[in-house]
Order: structure tokens, then sequence, then C-alpha cells
């Protein structure tokens, strides 16, 4: 469902299960062998758990990173994965610092313009690995996504698929091989 080559967008709960992360790798590692690139925030949970990825199981020339942050982490919060960031910057991964906007606007803002900025950077489809039906910044990506027309799949992590949040008119159908739901449109909406 996703057009690869392409650029997959990768967000996730900030609050993920350390089996949400292995997940999290082995999706990351398919997409890529499959001629897709990956952008991804800052935030401790999903976006750590990618970046931490960099270089044992993807290369960083394959991955970027958004940060809402300043180098050596700056303008970050309690749910920023500094370290992590750092790390990847210094094997070599490009980040882009203060992509939500600058250290003046506040920091619950420049998170969610760094989700936008994360969306708006992706042209194949956003991947998202949910630690529950309602995390908001998650939400917000796969909202932001299916405005662009991006496919949208996502992994409930820890609870069962029949949870997961409508996003609108359509419904989750169970994807491929790792226990993914892709969101489906309803017909009537895909020809208005």
């Amino acid at each position: 469902m996703f057009r690869l080559p392409g650029v997959v967008a990768v967000a996730g709960s900030r609050h993920l299960p350390a089996s949400g992360s292995a997940l999290l790798i082995r999706v990351a590692s398919h997409l890529s062998a499959g001629g897709a690139s990956l952008i991804v925030g800052c935030c401790s949970g999903a976006d750590a758990a990618l970046l931490a990825a960099v270089p044992s199981f993807l290369p960083p020339s394959l991955v970027r990173c958004l940060a809402a942050f300043g180098p050596g982490g700056v303008g970050s919060g309690p749910a920023s994965a500094v370290s992590q960031v750092s790390a990847f910057a210094a094997a070599g991964g490009p980040v882009q610092w203060w992509a939500g906007g600058p250290a003046s606007a506040p920091l619950r803002s420049r998170l969610a313009d760094r989700t936008r900025a994360v969306i708006a950077s992706a042209n194949a489809g956003l991947v998202v690995f949910l630690g529950s039906p309602s995390s908001r910044g998650s939400l917000l990506a796969c909202r932001c996504a299916l405005s662009r027309g991006l496919p949208v799949l996502a992994f409930p992590v820890g609870f069962s698929g029949s949870e997961l949040p409508s996003l609108g008119a359509g419904f989750w159908a169970p994807a491929g091989q790792f226990g993914g739901y892709f969101w489906v449109k309803n017909q009537y909406e895909i020809f208005s």
C-alpha cells in the first residue's frame, strides 16, 4: 500500500513497551529493504526506538530526524529523546533542529508543528506504533497523513486492533505479516 521507493513517516507513542520497540525495528528494516527512507521526530518511545536502531539495524543515510529542540537538548522537555537524537547525529544521521519552530514558541506548539513537518516530509505513507488508543501526538500524525492522502499503517502495542480509534469515515483493516492495520476510507468519501 505504500508507494516505494519513497519517504515513510514513523510516529508513535511516547510510552512504548519494549515489544513495540522491537516490532518498530523489524517493520522499519522491512520498509527500508523495500526502498523506503524514514523520517521521524524526537520524542521518547517510538521516535527514540527508531533513532537508537541506527547504525546497528539501519544506516544513517536512510533515516532523517526532525527535532523540536536544539543541539544539546536546548529547549527540550521531559519526553524528549535528547540522548538518542544526539547519538543519531553523532553517527552521521541528519537532524533538522528546531523543526517545530523557534525556542521562543511553547514546547507543546513546537511538538505539534514538528509532527506536521514530519508528515509533510513524507510522500509514501505513515507507519504509527500506538502504546494506547489515545496517543494524542500519534493521532495528530494520522490525521495529518490522511489529509495529505497518505496511507496510514497502525500497530497497536499492548491492546487489541479492535480498540484502534476511528479516523473518520472508514475502518481499520488487518494488513501484512507484522500484525498492523491499514486505514481504509469509505468509498463515498474517496469519490466525493
